[in-house]
């Protein structure tokens, strides 16, 4: 029993582990980048509320308190937009993000209020793939019944949309749902109408599944024949069709049925299979589990040297996963294989070390396996070893004692009833050992009630499966496969099945016979005993009652040294995990930082690439706009003046055409300064400022050493600036006077332009999004490699930029 216990936990590790959800390499997304998007969308609309329900099912995986905050933001704005469809979204996108957030029944209650919103629109197919993922959530906490239940409602509304794909995978979801509840010709019922619907869709990966199922329910009902049949099928048609990603799952599977046989060698050839394909693909949890499960085989085997080889294999590289689950399984296992040792020295820490993770994490059936475990080895140790464990000889009753009878009360409440009914017969040892024949003789009786009902359990599921077989013979005829193993292979591993069987069930027969035999016996003797121990409590009664309140009194304080030392110990160990935990963090928070400096230069070096682009694209035109303007337009308007003239007496008219002249002259110029490319930077920038002082009413000095280090563009840039912030200071701030100023120091170019006007708040100014000069100069500078710093106050306002 406690090795079919081993084998059904690791092989749904391996299940698990080697499900294409483990496989699936997610792909890296820029969340900072999505997130600076969203919030620089100006607009509530609809666009921004899906933007915020794709950010919260992106991040649900790595920080669910942004994706919840994202999907409250977009179910509010929705919700304001009268968009029932798009707040459904939001509401399964936040009840992932707390599912993710370990907060699993909140997750899923949210998650239905999305449902109800897709079934109010009568979108059938929205409410049916919301119904199954509600399924699969309580499928992940063991709520199987529920799971179910949305199961079924998926189903219905898959009915209505036709879709036949996901109607049998709705089906086959059902089939696990009704195994993992003992329903078995229910799920024997929902995979056939699977497998039908998967054949007539030529649906490969659905008939793998199925076929896997088939096998997992037929290993239930210890019909190990049909479920070799079903997993040579699955095995078979993956190695034909070339999908490999459930070849492991498969291998484990197998695995297991020989395991049960107790065909331990071809077992582990599986076992090597499996693990083969996980070292090829780098699946390092799975590796792990690999080989914790083949110690597992070896302990069974008797090769204690192998297990303890393997399970050390296992743990080393599990422990750098963090994966607590696993290596608890693996430090608990060392344990039992030096218990199989008879070295209860060493087996002991290695219990205790496990039991303080289960206890950790509240798996309550590993907590009662290996409670039993601790009272075992403090049972069967020597007086003299015992102060080794740190354990005083006195203490030895009540400790191993207190062990077994949590054992009994934990298995009972998470329905590990092996163990309930082992610790009944430990608790017996125990009180005989001591002397304590009438506790002895009542913990018997409690296993030898527990052992008959489990065995009036066993009969009854025996009859199940052959109502099942005779369920599955009547239409078998339908689900034929094609045989992928020649005949006489087929019929000779069946013949050795059989074989197997059968001597298992001789050997379980002649050991319930042996048993029962022995439990009478044993009977007799603590009856016999405990009648006598009776009648000597009678004669001693008065002392025993002051023996038994001393002993309860020490066993009292022993208990509260014993909680005590637990409570310091755990706390060590929380302690230990809390700074790997920190520590884990950091590492993960200074890569995510190195990421976003990254990306952020790329983003950077990607808009200053598109500012300059920009900029030259805007100044070529200006320029094509300007000559137009200049060779065009103002020639025209002379032919015109000289047309007018001959025709009319006075000047003018010819005056008004030589202001339109130099008007256009004036936009030309404005426009495209066709002297810079003729005279160079300093004369035209020494030409504007005069410019600016003979035509306004600002006076404007200038400090012009310019040594020809720019190309011509960054010179038009350059120039741009110095126009820009000119303009600025005559038009906003009132300037009476402005200096423009150049130099060159430290390889590098500083343009500075101070005016004494009235300043302004630059912050506040950019933030508005109407300084469109101010940001002209900022990405004019960028766009020339320099960086541009505006400071502006009561005493006036400085540009000053700075290339190099």
């Amino acid at each position: 029993m406690l090795r079919s216990f081993f084998l059904l936990f690791l092989f749904c590790l391996c299940w698990a582990i080697a499900s294409p959800v483990g496989l699936h390499a997610q792909a890296k997304v820029n969340f900072d980048s999505l997130k600076t998007a969203i919030d620089r969308y100006p607009v509530e609309d609809t666009v921004k509320a899906r933007m915020l329900v794709n950010f919260a099912n992106d991040i649900r995986r790595t920080d669910q308190a942004k994706g919840i905050a994202a999907a409250d933001q977009a179910i509010a704005i929705a919700e304001r937009l009268h968009q029932p469809m798009l707040v459904a979204d939001a509401y399964v996108a936040k009840g992932l993000n707390l599912f993710n957030q370990r907060r699993q029944i909140d997750g899923i209650t949210v998650v239905k209020q999305g449902l109800e919103r897709y079934v109010g629109q009568q979108n059938n197919y929205w409410a049916a793939q919301t119904s199954q993922t509600i399924g699969e959530l309580y499928r992940l906490i063991g709520q199987y019944d529920n799971a179910k239940e949305f199961y079924h409602k998926a189903e219905a509304g898959l009915k209505k949309t036709g879709d036949k794909k996901g109607l049998a995978m709705a089906y086959n979801l059902l089939a696990v749902a009704c195994i993992n509840l003992s329903e078995n010709g229910d799920a024997l019922t929902y995979l056939n109408e699977s497998l039908v619907l998967n054949k007539s869709l030529n649906n490969i990966q659905g008939i793998v599944g199925n076929y896997n199922n088939y096998g997992f329910l037929y290993t239930n009902l210890s019909n190990y024949n049909k479920a070799l049949e079903y997993y040579q099928e699955s095995l078979a048609l993956n190695e034909k069709i070339g999908e490999y990603k459930d070849l492991a799952s498969v291998y484990n599977n197998l695995s297991g049925v020989y395991y049960r046989l107790n065909d331990f060698s071809k077992s582990l050839e599986y076992d090597h299979k499996a693990l083969d394909f996980y070292q090829k693909n780098n699946l390092q949890m799975q590796i792990g589990g690999a080989y914790v499960n083949m110690a597992t085989k070896y302990k069974e085997m008797g090769d204690f040297d192998k297990a303890l080889e393997y399970n050390l294999k296992g743990k080393s590289i599990l422990e750098p996963l963090h994966a607590q689950q696993f290596i608890a399984i693996c430090i608990s296992n060392i344990g039992a294989t030096y218990i199989d040792m008879k070295d209860f020295i060493k087996a002991y820490p290695y219990q205790i070390e496990a039991l303080q993770m289960f206890e950790a994490m509240k798996n309550n059936a590993e907590i009662a396996r290996i409670k039993y475990n601790l009272a075992a080895i403090i049972n069967q140790i020597s007086e003299v070893e015992l102060p080794n464990l740190g354990i005083v000889p006195e203490n030895r009753k009540v400790l191993s004692e207190t062990y077994a009878l949590d054992c009994i009360k934990i298995a009972k409440e998470s329905g590990s009833l092996y163990y309930a009914q082992e610790g009944e017969m430990l608790l017996s040892h125990i009180y005989e050992k001591d002397g304590d024949y009438i506790n002895a003789l009542t913990a018997f009786r409690h296993f030898v009630a527990m052992r008959d009902s489990v065995s009036g359990e066993d009969i009854r599921q025996q009859i199940t499966r052959k109502e099942i077989q005779y369920e599955f013979d009547k239409k078998e005829s339908t689900l034929k496969f094609e045989q992928q193993l020649t005949l006489e292979q087929l019929e000779q591993q069946k013949l050795l099945s059989i074989q197997r069987q059968q001597a298992l069930q001789i050997n379980e027969q002649s050991l319930a016979l042996s048993n029962k035999e022995k439990d009478l016996q044993r009977l007799a003797y603590l009856k016999e005993k405990a009648e006598k121990q009776e009648k000597e409590q009678a004669l001693n009664l008065a002392e025993k009652d002051k023996q038994l309140q001393d002993i309860q009194l020490g066993t009292l304080l022993q208990e509260k040294s014993l909680q005590l030392k637990k409570m310091v110990e755990k706390n060590a160990l929380i302690g230990f995990l809390l700074a790997c935990l920190s520590a884990v963090l950091l590492a993960f928070a200074a890569f995510y930082w190195w990421i976003r400096q990254r990306q952020a230069k790329k983003e950077a070096a990607a808009q200053a690439q598109f500012t300059r682009q920009l900029l030259e694209q805007v100044e070529d035109d200006r320029g094509r706009i300007a000559i137009d303007l200049h060779d065009s337009v103002s020639h025209d308007l002379l032919l015109l003046k000289q047309s007018i003239q001959k025709e009319i007496a006075g000047p003018e008219v010819g005056d008004k055409i030589d202001n339109i002249i130099n008007g256009i002259r004036h936009i030309s110029r404005n426009l495209h300064p066709v002297m810079l490319d003729k005279i160079g930077l300093g004369l035209s920038l020494e030409t504007l400022c005069e410019q600016f002082m003979q035509h306004e009413t600002m006076y404007v000095s200038h400090e012009i050493e310019y040594k020809n280090t720019l190309s011509k563009s960054a010179e038009l840039q350059l120039f741009r600036i110095v126009q820009e912030g000119l303009t600025n200071a005559l038009k906003y701030s009132k300037a009476e006077a402005v200096k423009v100023q150049i130099k060159h120091s430290d390889n590098a170019l500083r343009l500075d332009i101070q005016d004494n006007g009235k300043g302004f708040e630059v912050e506040k100014a950019l933030e508005g999004g109407k300084a469109f000069g101010l940001l002209s100069i900022i990405q004019r500078a960028k766009a020339i490699k320099g960086n541009a710093e505006i400071r502006s106050g009561a005493g006036g306002t400085t540009i000053s930029v700075v290339v190099g």
